[in-house]
């Protein structure tokens, strides 16, 4: 074969395999799409869940909630789907029934309730651990200035000062390896602040940054807003949404993307 017959014959072999590679890339886009909406959906709930829990309580839940020694106990997921078992029946009663609120996550009899499928709201689709994980991808972020405070204390809505829209409730995590129960969530004074930063906890995702759909790490404000956060997002930018009385004016168009 000559050089020239040679390179018209890639060229051709090229031509005709671009549509299947078209296709295969607008197949994966669909895929992580879906799971972006379900992400969201996700976040929605609990949103409305914190909601709900605020104006039936007249606080939010706390971060955790402790022993008589200080000795924190369990998240505030396990109080919050907690209740939603005992409003809607979420896990049929079995939660709200069978937790002993009075003993620690992990204790043998609690341990028998690790396997309820907390996923169908606390997991992100995107993450490849895949459907019956027990590793929750929806965390706080615990410091005195934020919506939970780490002395287990509780925030009301009229604490929001910064307003409603303006203040991080909920971010996206992955790979904390953080159980759904555990009171564990993003600690201020540990955290980074960069987006998706491997060498320390921080807000973050597998959903693929740049896309137009889902660009970033999935957050729900305290108004229940789920939104996206843009790639280039500042560090002092993230700090002022997490406070809730920090003072700080933030431009709406440098970190809200609507999924």
């Amino acid at each position: 074969m000559t050089v020239r017959r040679s390179m018209a014959y890639v060229a051709a072999v090229g031509l005709a395999c671009a549509p299947i590679t078209w296709l295969t890339r607008a197949i994966l886009d669909a895929r992580e799409a879906a799971r972006s909406c379900q992400c969201i959906s996700n976040l929605k709930q609990i949103g409305l869940g914190l909601l709900n829990y605020e104006s039936r309580y007249g606080c939010f839940p706390p971060a955790y909630v402790a022993d008589a020694t200080g000795r924190p106990l369990y998240s505030w997921r396990v109080v919050l789907m907690a209740e939603l078992d005992r409003t809607d029946r979420w896990f049929g009663g079995r939660l709200a029934g069978g937790f002993r609120f009075d003993e620690p996550w992990d204790s043998p009899n609690n341990r028998k309730l690790h396997q309820l499928e907390p996923y169908t709201v606390l997991h992100c689709p995107s993450h490849p651990s895949g459907a019956g994980s027990t590793e929750t991808h929806f965390v706080a972020v615990v410091g005195p200035g934020t919506l939970f405070p780490s002395d287990g204390t509780s925030r009301r809505r009229a604490d929001v000062i910064d307003g409603l829209e303006n203040t991080l409730a909920v971010v996206e995590v992955v790979d904390a390896g953080i159980h759904w129960m555990e009171p564990k969530e993003l600690d201020w004074g540990t955290m980074s602040f960069r987006l998706n930063d491997r060498t320390h906890p921080s807000v973050s995702s597998n959903h693929p940054f740049g896309g137009s759909s889902y660009p970033g790490p999935h957050v729900v404000t305290v108004d229940n807003m789920v939104t996206c956060l843009p790639r280039n997002l500042r560090p002092e930018t993230l700090r002022a949404l997490l406070t809730i009385a920090g003072g700080e004016r933030i431009d709406p168009g440098e970190w809200h993307q609507r999924p």
